[in-house]
């Protein structure tokens, strides 16, 4: 529980997210339409991927049905090797609360716990000691520049300290995936690229699997690979692989020409 362990040699190999055959459809035969139209993919254990589109695209409804916020109207996901569509009752409580680590725009945090008590919380609710979870604690606290708010309540941290409680408390778990959804459209420049080296620092250092919608290219360019939506299906991606992270924005940005919009530099 308390060491923070990078991710597996062999991590490559093995499938933390298959999404195969999605479909979400809203209103009547007459009149349907389609927020995904047979999306398919597969995330690895260890990577850091980003979804991108233009609005509309499907993006944050992929991503709900991830996070079983949305139900699909057909098609499969698995996390883990486990089909969560067919998930329910205590059943599916159980993976939102052991296998699924959330990180959203406007942090989430309990308003009347401290950021100690907030990281804590997915430990708590699993009954794991209060001794094991003060070292996680301090440890998750020291990694993610925390530590000096830890016995301070969310109306008393700044937007960035919010968002680093919250992704702390996002990995406390040790959960198979954690999907963050515009974790940085809340923040300023300084701690949007603060919360990224985060981010960053959580998939490079501890192993942890992230799937992040974004509409920002900066953003974006952290992850190891970024999936662009089109119209509810894949249209294309891009992978990092050995480009600086600079290399790596170009390329995001020349897709997202293709799809209208961005940003031009890199903060």
């Amino acid at each position: 529980m308390t060491e923070l362990h990078g991710a597996p040699a062999d991590a490559a190999k093995r499938v933390a997210c298959r999404v195969t055959g999605l479909e979400r459809v809203y209103g009547g035969k007459s009149n349907a339409t389609y927020a995904l139209n047979g999306i398919s993919l597969q995330i690895e254990q260890g990577e850091f991927v980003a979804i991108m589109g233009p609005s509309g695209s499907g993006k944050t409804t992929l991503l709900n049905c991830i996070a079983t916020i949305d139900k699909p109207t057909c098609g499969t996901v698995e996390v883990g090797g486990t089909e969560i569509t067919r998930l329910k009752g205590k059943a599916l409580a159980r993976f939102r609360r052991e296998d699924l680590g959330f990180l959203f725009q406007d942090a989430n945090l309990v308003e009347t716990l401290t950021a100690y008590e907030n990281i804590a919380l997915p430990l708590t609710i699993r009954d794991v000691s209060a001794p094991l979870i003060n070292i996680r604690v301090q440890e998750l606290a020291k990694l993610f520049d925390v530590a000096s708010v830890l016995g301070k309540l969310p109306a008393q941290m700044s937007g960035g300290q919010r968002q680093r409680v919250a992704a702390a408390r996002a990995v406390a778990g040790s959960p198979k995936l954690v999907l963050a959804d515009e974790p940085t459209g809340a923040l300023d420049s300084r701690n949007a690229v603060s919360l990224l080296t985060t981010l960053d620092a959580m998939n490079k250092d501890m192993g942890a699997t992230i799937l992040m919608v974004t509409h920002d290219p900066q953003a974006a360019s952290y992850a190891t690979r970024a999936l662009f939506v089109k119209d509810g299906k894949i249209f294309t991606e891009v992978r990092a692989g050995g480009a600086s992270r600079n290399d790596f924005f170009n390329r995001i940005m020349e897709v997202q020409a293709l799809l209208g919009g961005g940003f031009d530099h890199v903060r």
